[in-house]
């Protein structure tokens, strides 16, 4: 390695090297060459490519609406919104639309509508037949089910299968939640459970149970079907607390308290809906 020293030169040391040791000399040269040939290439400014006028306003040109990007993104928004069950109208706030500006200027977001009423029912679309696929290759599957409520007293029914597939894995599938208006009665429900498994192209004769909680409507609907039912754990142990802390009484008459509660709301809710359709049909024809 060469060292610069101040007020010095190594002229006579490498004519002393040349002369008397040759080899010395060689190698002293080769490590000055590749030393010096370092700090020239340090020394050189790096060079950038000129960006053409084409590509500087293509950087500013939104992406068309069928292209790769756009599509690629749309679809991220899509599933951020149903894996997060996020409301739709996510996509009209500031804050939000804000954000997408700032990852990518060039892509324009749809509007709430048509994240309503195309992109998301397309891709439930593909992720009703990615899992139809899965079942097809099942044998034998199990049920749950259950009647639930939402916030605004609209009636529902869900679905959910399990299976053990090839790799013998534990796998479970939220088949359904659908409005259910009918009357929650033995038979309503067996007949929708019914409809609902001959949806997904499921056969009754594979099924092994069907578990659901001690509902009089439900306990009755499962015979109708000749299906094998198992009582929840989770609601019997849930219900064996209370009774162990002396809350029979309560946790027995709340729930039927609030269910007629419910179903009298519901059923005003139906009349006063069936009333207004009738209302406008006759106007129509007047």
């Amino acid at each position: 390695m060469i060292i610069p020293t101040k007020r010095s030169n190594t002229t006579n040391l490498f004519q002393h090297l040349k002369q008397r040791h040759k080899k010395l000399h060689d190698q002293c040269m080769s490590t000055k060459s590749i030393e010096t040939n370092k700090c020239t290439h340090q020394s050189q400014p790096e060079q950038t490519e000129q960006v053409s006028i084409v590509q500087a306003f293509a950087s500013a040109v939104p992406y068309e609406k069928g292209s790769k990007r756009h599509k690629e993104i749309t679809d991220a928004i899509t599933y951020h919104i149903c894996k997060d069950m996020m409301p739709t109208h996510i996509v009209s706030k500031d804050g939000f639309r804000r954000l997408i500006q700032t990852l990518d200027k060039r892509y324009q977001l749809p509007s709430r509508t048509h994240f309503t009423r195309f992109a998301i029912p397309e891709m439930y679309e593909k992720c009703k037949a990615g899992v139809e696929h899965e079942l097809k290759q099942v044998k034998y599957f199990a049920t749950t089910t259950d009647m639930w409520s939402s916030r605004t007293m609209e009636p529902y029914m869900s679905l959910t299968v399990h299976y053990v597939n090839d790799n013998f894995e534990m796998k479970s599938r939220c088949l359904q939640t659908a409005f259910f208006p009918e009357d929650h009665t033995g038979e309503n429900i067996s007949e929708g459970l019914k409809e609902a498994l001959a949806s997904w192209g499921l056969c009754e004769e594979q099924q092994v149970s069907i578990t659901t909680d001690n509902g009089t409507n439900i306990v009755k609907a499962v015979p109708l079907n000749n299906w094998t039912r198992l009582q929840c754990f989770g609601h019997r142990l849930h219900l064996a607390i209370g009774l162990s802390k002396g809350e029979g009484q309560l946790k027995v008459l709340y729930p039927k308290h609030l269910n007629t509660t419910y179903m009298i709301k519901w059923n005003i809710q139906r009349a006063n809906s069936t009333y207004g359709k009738t209302q406008n049909r006759l106007s129509n024809t007047s």
